[in-house]
């Protein structure tokens, strides 16, 4: 075998092994993102009973790192916060819905056979 031939052989292995990892660490950034989200979406649906509480009010400025490659889920957040300023909070419900579903949406979590009733019904609600 020539030298020529160790070569090629050398480097085209180092760059099938780098092209690997590359794509397998690619791989693993997108499953570590959408298991974020889906995290963080089973806690705000799973806290939504208490949207005053501590561990919704937790969730909600998760959002922000978790969902930042998302516009629609900031854009809908941005209105939930606005319809809970105002007195009375007569928008806060389909807030809320538009954001969660929005949220769903986002990690891939589908609602084809729920209505947007089940977003808001909740056990032991509190607040």
């Amino acid at each position: 075998m020539s030298v020529q031939a160790i070569v090629v052989a050398i480097i085209s292995s180092l760059i099938s092994g780098l092209v690997g990892v590359a794509v397998s660490a690619w791989f693993f950034y997108k499953l570590e993102r959408h298991k974020l989200k889906l995290d963080l979406a089973r806690r705000l649906l799973g806290n939504r009973f208490s949207i005053l509480g501590d561990n919704f009010s937790c969730a909600m400025n998760e959002v922000i790192a978790v969902f930042a490659d998302s516009p629609e889920v900031l854009e809908k957040m941005g209105r939930l916060y606005e319809a809970l300023q105002v007195p009375g909070k007569p928008n806060a419900n389909g807030a809320l819905m538009d954001f969660l579903k929005a949220v769903c949406k986002s990690s891939g979590l589908t609602q084809a056979t729920l209505n947007d009733g089940y977003l808001i019904k909740t056990l032991n609600a509190r607040n």
